[in-house]
């Protein structure tokens, strides 16, 4: 079997965990015997195919206004010039088309497609390739790809996004199959327009190359709740929450707090502001390993409807257990009391009360229960998922 994987952005090009995810599948569909190719996106602007673990990967210029990466301020006309040719992008589409043709897959997975645009399904399409989208976040449906905005998550579509996404849900039947992160993004997704009638359809918590220690790291017992956050240092993260929390906390308890990430200067000047005097560090960035061996327990506040956060599956795999808000799909991966608790987003009250319920349960058997269901999201587990839906797709639609 030959797949041909569509993604923003792919290595060295990585910004967040869709990059990591399409390179997992691809180098894990080789290693399985069949063959995997990847188009995607050269920041560069330079038009080249190279080999990358095995997988041949086209790495195509964007053809739009600007590339939208990097923080580059751009006018508000500028911004919807771009997202109006992004709502259908038939240069992108006819590139797509020609490397589709030469290459003649027997199946494209599409994943994040900003850039490329959903036109890239109608490519595949008129060659008559089955096609799965992945939904790494909201881009069917909303034009920042997030479903949030001034700080509250969207329940339904705005005008601008019934606009720029029209073409998105229109062809969204052309996909033989989707699969999802989690269930709440399916949802969310289909309940905005997106994907009605599609039949296929495989929720799947992650994919990646779990890397393990060979023993569960030991901890000291320490009188002090050791707590870390760990990603993006963001408005959308939900840190100031954590931040309001650690006062309830202190209150009550010996607290420390990591923050681990990149940001804007002064939006962490602004976090700074709001935190207990002397009780958080702000690392900048680090790798995960050195936060984990120091904490007792990792937070994900998130407030927009993340689709799921690998640093959940990333935290078990030191035995690590995860308080994480209700916000997407992050609470589909934590059971309550055996690996961690889930409380309502936004809420810091409710979140020191999902610690106190952390903190009184049995730390051994919360450690012994993150390690062993950390294996679940490794790709050797996770690989036949996948390869059964690409099946089911490939074979359905030959011929039709």
């Amino acid at each position: 079997m030959k797949v041909l994987f569509i993604n923003t952005l792919y290595h060295p090009n990585v910004l967040g965990g869709a990059e990591k995810t399409v390179q997992t599948l691809a180098e894990s569909l080789v290693a399985h015997g069949h063959e995997a190719v990847v188009i995607t996106l050269a920041p560069d602007g330079a038009r080249q195919t190279r080999d990358v673990g095995g997988v041949r990967v086209h790495y195509e210029r964007l053809l739009n206004f600007f590339w939208p990466f990097g923080g580059t301020q751009r006018s508000a006309w500028r911004r919807l010039c771009w997202n109006m040719v992004d709502a259908f992008n038939p240069l992108m589409a006819w590139r797509v088309f020609k490397i589709l043709r030469a290459e003649r897959p027997d199946l494209v997975q599409s994943s994040n497609l900003l850039g490329f645009s959903c036109a890239v399904w109608l490519s595949a399409r008129l060659l008559r390739i089955p096609i799965v989208q992945m939904l790494h976040d909201y881009y069917p449906i909303c034009a920042n790809s997030s479903t949030f905005r001034e700080g509250h998550n969207c329940s339904s579509p705005c005008a601008r996004c019934r606009v720029i996404t029209a073409p998105r849900r229109a062809l969204s039947g052309m996909p033989g199959g989707v699969i999802s992160l989690s269930q709440a993004t399916l949802d969310k997704v289909r309940a905005f327009g997106a994907f009605p009638g599609v039949r296929h359809v495989a929720v799947i918590h992650g994919a990646a190359h779990v890397q393990q220690p060979e023993h569960m790291p030991e901890r000291t017992a320490s009188e002090v709740l050791r707590i870390g956050y760990l990603g993006r240092v963001e408005a959308n993260k939900g840190i100031e929450t954590l931040m309001q929390a650690l006062h309830h906390v202190r209150a009550r308890r010996q607290v420390s707090c990591a923050v681990a990430g990149k940001g804007e200067a002064d939006y962490v000047e602004h976090l700074r502001a709001q935190a207990p005097e002397g009780l958080v560090r702000f690392l900048g960035r680090v790798e995960p390993t050195t936060l984990f061996d120091q904490i007792d327990v990792l937070v994900v506040p998130s407030v927009w409807e993340e689709p799921l956060g690998r640093v959940i599956y990333e935290a078990y795999t030191h035995g690590v257990p995860c308080v994480v808000s209700d916000a997407g799909g992050m609470k589909e991966i934590v059971e309550p009391g055996l690996t961690g608790e889930v409380y309502a987003a936004g809420d810091a009250a409710a979140l020191d009360a999902a610690l106190q319920r952390l903190e009184a349960a049995d730390q051994s058997s919360l450690r012994d229960r993150c390690w062993r269901k950390a294996p679940e999201f490794d790709m050797a587990n996770r690989y036949p998922a996948y390869e059964r839906i690409w099946l089911t797709v490939k074979d359905g639609r030959r011929g039709g």
